[in-house]
């Protein structure tokens, strides 16, 4: 790409400072959020991997897996040591500021892309968050404005998120900050604001973390009529058995290998 092509692209660092101290209303300098700026980068890097060998001055995507926002990196020095200066596609911002409200209240960088990607996925979360939001707990507890909260989760399931800005559902601070019960996103602070989780809710609790393992044995326990959680415990007793499917393969490949 020529400098040229480069010429409307903005810096990532503006780009954060820009969406989180004129959109969210944080202070600057942003570096005094060391914790949520490096919650951000592992956003980032999740939605574009990136690769830079050993010997490499300049950083590059990796094009052997998806590209959710379209990245450039500058070498600032010569050597391999150097950082480099990156900068992002001016149509990718709204999907960057997209993906940030959805770790904050999902967390999991693996939960964002899978609902960036599958649409089924948004309905399936939306649902599970209006219950766990609406009919259990006060949201200004968490923080959360509500009717920005309904305008998104009515907004997400069939959201272009490349092009719509979601609200922003944070009254004053985002939870990948990790200030007090927010826990660095909704989901976890809403399981540790239970003084005593139900079965359900520790299954769920479980698989918001990214735990498959630990919300697969609280599946295979729970014994209950409701209609909710009986969907998301066929869900993960899915999810595990694919997974599961799939590391016995690899476990086949390897052996062929010896």
């Amino acid at each position: 790409m020529s400098e040229a092509d480069k010429g409307n692209w903005r810096e990532i660092s503006s780009v954060y400072e820009d969406l989180l101290c004129r959109k969210v209303g944080l202070s600057k300098p942003l570096s005094q959020h060391g914790k949520l700026l490096n919650s951000i980068k592992t956003l980032v890097n999740a939605l574009s991997p990136s690769l830079k060998h050993k010997d490499d001055v300049c950083r590059k995507p990796d094009r052997s897996k998806t590209q959710h926002l379209r990245l450039d990196y500058t070498p600032i020095g010569h050597g391999c040591d150097s950082r480099n200066r990156v900068r992002i596609h001016p149509g990718d911002i709204t999907l960057l500021w997209n993906a940030i409200l959805l770790q904050g209240i999902f967390g999991e960088p693996k939960l964002v892309i899978q609902l960036l990607e599958q649409k089924t996925r948004r309905q399936e979360l939306v649902e599970w968050a209006r219950e766990l939001f609406f009919e259990r707990q006060s949201l200004a507890g968490l923080g959360l404005l509500r009717q920005e909260l309904i305008h998104l989760l009515d907004r997400l399931p069939d959201a272009d998120l490349t092009s719509e800005e979601l609200p922003n559902p944070f009254a004053d601070a985002l939870p990948q900050m990790g200030l007090g019960h927010l826990q660095g996103n909704v989901l976890k602070g809403l399981a540790a604001q239970t003084a005593a989780l139900s079965q359900g809710d520790s299954m769920m609790a479980a698989y918001f973390r990214g735990d498959l393992q630990e919300a697969y044995q609280q599946a295979c326990q729970l014994k209950t009529d409701n209609e909710m959680l009986v969907k998301y415990r066929g869900l993960i007793l899915r999810q595990y058995k694919d997974a599961s499917s799939f590391d016995a393969l690899l476990d086949t490949f390897r052996k062929k290998d010896c």
